[in-house]
């Protein structure tokens, strides 16, 4: 039995927690430590030491509360620990790591009655599943558990891991109501772990915002963004603020998106960096839609074998005029993607165009196909949208402009509706492309209106195959030259931060580019600027905020 101070460190410790106050919780559990020990005083440490950022020395308390719990024959606490020691580690990238304590929670079981334990080898079955239908399986076993036992931290969790499965598998309605069955427990205070809460909250918005349910999502999102920030939980907030990104990429807020993805970054450098492919990802894919491929490749440089960046890659190939290695990384994708269908949509639709670059028009035929079949099979719109457009670019691929227009005028009209104007310009550049040559004014009229978007989002590969257009059509629509003074965007944004004093070597972090590249660009604005040092560059700056106007005093239009 515990002495009554160290039952009142501990009791304090597990309030603190609770409300959010992980330093009194870290000082409790510390007093708890050192007046008797014990696994509960080591396991309420590393949760608050984990929350303020300590991720290592958490890993390392839990371990020895888990021996501990076993010895005191307490094998639910002794599992739900291995549990989240197991799932630190696959976090991290260390898979043996993970599926060694994840043998370690389940040996601790045997011989035991069902108990709570159960549900959570459940849980972490689920995450490390290999497919989709593997996790369904065994988020539906922790749900079981879960409310057999009445546990309501784990009910939520699995609910939402089941959820977020069912999604990925093509299941949308199902999967759905899951997710919103979960939000509401979770809203309702059902959860009463804030790491568990935490996770469940990030499987909301990761399948919303894979299956282009930006209103759910961002919803969501806001609602995480608030918890995350009145709770201090610095990696559950890098992660949020990823998908977050992806929503404001997807409704063309490309500067608010750059914003959320290097405040993730920044997170991520803190806390768990093995969390940051994605966001490294995002951004990567925002660069290329910028034109801005050197960047892009400085970004995804030494990640060629990491499943998040394969998309990203491919896209940069394809930038590159390298379709055949886009092809072989899609294709890479796919493999590792099995039976997610969310996943596998996001590879096929570009693979389309990869395979249309290389002229094999059976090939993106057949990729069209398979994204329709998954359309059909889900009901998830954003599936439809792009299985559309698709088939629009495989019908003019193959000559037959009279086939594109219908798909080409419903993924557009798809693709309006979901606010993603990116996608919805190049389902109208499609369909300008099948009026070409019946109807050229009208595939004018369209291709003049898909480039107005595309220079609003600043979204450069798009204005050159727009402007491409165009030129062949007769029309000289491309942007003018630039003149010897004329910033690129990034060269503005070096600027800006020129003229805060910032050093090449603080641009270059702030931008997540080498010290390197931002001295090219340094002496890039320097030569169009006409000025000999930064100086001069940061009042020529001033002088172009106080005028309204360009480095070389023109004023947007």
């Amino acid at each position: 039995m515990a002495r009554p101070i160290e039952a009142t460190s501990l009791r304090d410790g597990w309030r603190a927690l609770e409300r959010a106050d992980w330093s009194a919780a870290r000082s409790a559990f510390e007093a708890a430590l050192e007046q008797e020990g014990g696994p509960d005083a080591r396991d309420g440490l590393a949760q608050a030491l984990w929350f303020l950022g300590s991720i290592a020395d958490a890993v390392a308390l839990r371990e020895r509360a888990f021996d501990e719990y076993v010895r005191e024959g307490r094998c639910d606490d002794a599992v739900r620990t291995a549990v989240w020691v197991s799932h630190q580690h696959m976090l991290a990238g260390r898979g043996s790591a993970a599926r060694g304590w994840l043998a370690r929670s389940e040996r601790a079981l045997e011989g035991v009655p069902e108990c709570a334990g159960h549900g959570w080898v459940a849980v972490e079955r689920a995450r490390q599943a290999t497919s989709v239908e593997e996790q369904v399986t065994h988020a539906r076993r922790a749900l079981e558990v879960a409310r057999a036992m009445g546990n309501g931290d784990l009910e939520v969790l699995a609910v939402s891991l089941l959820g977020r499965a069912e999604v990925r598998a093509g299941r949308r309605e199902d999967g759905l109501r899951l997710l919103e069955e979960a939000m509401a427990a979770a809203s309702a205070g059902r959860v009463h772990n804030t790491h568990t809460l935490g996770e469940a909250y990030c499987n909301l918005i990761l399948a919303c915002s894979g299956a282009g349910e930006w209103e759910r999502a961002t919803e969501w999102c806001e609602l995480v963004d608030a918890f995350a920030r009145t709770h201090g939980i610095a990696p559950l907030f890098g992660a949020c603020r990823t998908v977050h990104a992806d929503l404001l990429r997807a409704s063309g807020r490309w500067a608010e998106a750059e914003d959320a993805l290097r405040d993730a970054l920044a997170t991520h450098a803190r806390h768990i960096p093995e969390m940051s492919a994605p966001t490294i990802a995002s951004l990567a894919e925002l660069r290329v839609q910028q034109g801005r491929l050197p960047e892009a490749a400085e970004l995804l440089a030494g990640r060629e074998e990491h499943p998040a960046a394969l998309r990203a890659l491919a896209l940069l190939r394809m930038a590159d005029g390298r379709p055949r290695q886009a092809v072989a990384l899609l294709e890479r994708g796919l493999l590792l993607a099995g039976d997610d269908a969310v996943a596998a949509t996001q590879l096929l639709a570009p693979l389309v165009e990869a395979r249309l670059q290389l002229g094999d028009v059976d090939g993106a035929r057949a990729a069209g196909t398979e994204l329709a079949r998954l359309a059909d099979a889900s009901g998830i719109r954003l599936i439809r949208a792009r299985a559309e457009l698709a088939a629009a670019q495989v019908a003019l691929g193959s000559g037959d402009g009279a086939a594109a227009a219908g798909p080409a005028r419903r993924a557009l009209g798809a693709f309006s509706a979901l606010l993603m104007p990116l996608e919805a310009g190049l389902s109208r550049l499609a369909l300008a492309r099948a009026a070409a040559a019946d109807d050229p004014e009208t595939a004018r009229d369209d291709a003049r209106t898909a480039l107005g978007a595309f220079r609003r989002l600043g979204a450069a590969r798009a204005v050159d195959a727009a402007t491409g257009f165009l030129r062949g059509l007769g029309e000289a629509s491309g942007p003018r030259p630039r003149a010897a003074g004329d910033l690129t965007a990034r060269e503005e944004e070096v600027l800006a931060l020129v003229s805060l004093g910032l050093s090449n070597a603080a641009i270059a972090h702030s931008l997540v580019i080498s010290e390197r590249t931002a001295g090219h660009h340094v002496s890039h604005i320097l030569t169009k600027l006409g000025v000999r040092n930064r100086a001069e560059a940061a009042a020529q700056a001033a002088l172009r905020r106080v005028g309204g106007g360009t480095a070389d005093g023109r004023v947007p239009v």
